[in-house]
Parts: structure tokens; sequence; C-alpha cells
């Protein structure tokens, strides 16, 4: 009996304990959806809030293209800015600082341009520039992309100018003079999009390989005039050199006898006035200076005489002195 109870009672009971646990697992399915609901808020919100957010580099601003309302000419300034309509808009972050655009041919986008004489010339270039602080969103909108713009322009203006000069002048000495114009023009085309250009820069400059020969010949015979005609120069100066050391050459020669002879004059009027001097009698002191220089070159050794001629206006007489 005891057995017989015991395994009954577990039957009376279990109908009971059925619905406990029943209600049981319907309060905690109500928790679980509760926290569910709950985490799928929270999750919706943080998302909501991130795409609220938008982070704008220094030197950048950010243009709002599309939105429910339209593109918005209202610039989006460098830092941090929370809007729950950015969600819902398409956003460009754009520079408007000074930066540089290049054509160049490493880059594979080189110039080709051609010179007044039909010269295929390939240029490098660089573009530098900025936008307005206050004109990022206007060009935006009203132009499209200012990159485009930049590179269009970049393109034709070059070609423009090369079509004035030959390709001689662009690589050679005309090279600032192009660089600078097309800078001239490139600024007036640009500025007409609000796009300020900072400068050009010419970087580099690709004749073709004739040209280039050429160019190097007209140099080296340039060179060769300008060596000759320094050397003109060096010998005309040399002559002229020579020819005043040869004219102070002559005027000390001829000083010199000048005052050779000045001297000799003056030594013969003294010698004269001493012989009048001495002798008061004296008729003709200059035939008395004569024959006393006559008897000085009979008597000096070194005056190589071979004959000496002695006449009273008659017949001469020859004597050869003794050595």
């Amino acid at each position: 009996m005891k057995l017989f109870r015991r395994n009954r009672e577990p039957d009376s009971e279990s109908p009971r304990r059925r619905e406990g646990l029943l209600r049981d697992g319907d309060g905690g399915s109500r928790v679980g959806l509760a926290a569910l609901g709950i985490i799928i808020l929270l999750i919706a919100s943080l998302v909501l809030t991130t795409a609220s957010f938008r982070n704008v580099p220094a030197g950048h601003k950010g243009v709002i293209l599309s939105s429910p309302s339209g593109p918005n000419r209202e610039e989006i300034n460098e830092g941090w800015t929370v809007n729950l309509g950015y969600m819902f808009a398409d956003i460009r972050i754009v520079r408007y600082n000074v930066q540089t655009r290049d054509m160049i041919g490493s880059q594979g986008n080189s110039l080709t341009i051609r010179s007044s004489d039909n010269l295929n010339v390939h240029m490098d270039l660089s573009v530098v520039y900025h936008f307005p602080g206050n004109r990022v969103a206007d060009i935006w909108i009203e132009y499209g992309d200012p990159l485009e713009i930049i590179d269009r322009y970049t393109r034709a203006v070059p070609r423009d100018v090369a079509s004035n000069f030959t390709g001689e002048y662009i690589g050679g000495i005309g090279r600032i003079v192009v660089e600078d114009e097309i800078q001239r023009e490139l600024t007036a085309a640009l500025g007409a999009y609000t796009i300020v250009v900072d400068d050009v820069l010419v970087r580099d400059v690709d004749l073709p390989d004739t040209v280039d020969i050429a160019i190097e010949e007209k140099l080296a015979a340039q060179q060769k005039v300008v060596t000759a005609e320094l050397e003109r120069q060096a010998i005309v100066i040399r002559a002229m050199a020579e020819a005043d050391r040869v004219r102070l050459e002559a005027e000390g020669i001829r000083n010199a006898t000048v005052l050779k002879a000045n001297g000799t004059a003056a030594a013969m009027r003294l010698l004269i006035e001493t012989l009048k001097f001495e002798d008061p009698n004296l008729v003709n002191a200059t035939w008395a200076y004569l024959t006393l220089l006559y008897i000085q070159a009979l008597s000096d050794p070194n005056s190589n005489i071979s004959f000496i001629i002695i006449t009273d206006g008659g017949v001469p007489i020859i004597i050869q002195p003794t050595p």
C-alpha cells in the first residue's frame, strides 16, 4: 500500500507543477523580449548619433552636395559638428588651403604642346592654387569638381601660349617669359570660377632631339665667336702695349740724346769761355776749341785714328801715327 501511494503522489501533483513551469516560462520570454528591444534601441541610437557627427580636418570644408532639402551652400567648418540632418546628406570634405596640381611626365600626365614652328614640346608644369574659404560650397555647387576645371585649363592654356613662340625659345632663353604668360592667362581663366592661382612653375621642357642638337651647335658656334673676339681683343691689347713700350723707349732715348747734347753744348760753351778768359787776345775761340779736341783725339790711344791729314790749304800731308 505504501508503495502504491508513493507511486500515485507524483501523478496527482504533475499538472500543477506543469502549470507553474509554464507561468515561469512566459515571464522569462517577456523579459528577454524587453531586453532585446532595449538593446536594439541603444544600437539604433548609437548609429543615429554616430551618423550625425562630422569631423572636418584643418584646411578643409564640408560641403553638403545633396540632402532632403537639396544642396546647401552653408559650409561645415573645421572640427567636430553634430547635426541629425547629416544622416541623410551627401557630404564632401574639400581641401581649400594652398595646394599643388602637377602635370608631370613621371606621373603619366605630362603636357604636350606645339610651338609656333610646329614642334611637339613636352612640358612638366605645376599649378599652386587655393579656394577662398567662404566660397568652397559655392564652387562645388555651381561648377562641380574644381579639380576637373583646373586640369582642363592647365592643359589648354599652355598650348595657347606655346603657339606664339618657337620651340627653341620655349626651351631656352624664353622659358621664364613663357612661364609668366601661362600664369597670367591661367590666373584669369580660373579666376572666373573663384579659383585663386598662387603660382605656376614650369619644371621641365623637353624638346625634340634634333632641336636639342641644333641648339647645342648654335651655342657652340656662338661660343667660338665669343672666343675669337676675346682673342682679337687680347691681340689688340698686346699690340697697344707694345706700341706704348716702343713709344716710351723712343721718348727715353730722345730725352737722353737731348740731355747729352745739351750737356755737350754746355761743356763746349764753358770751355770756350775758359779759353777766352785765359787768352783775352784769342780771336777765334771756336777754332781753338776744335784744335784742342783734335789734339786730344791724337793723344787718346782709344781714338782708333788710322791717318792724320795736315794741311794749311795747300797740298795735304797724310801721316800714319805709330801705335
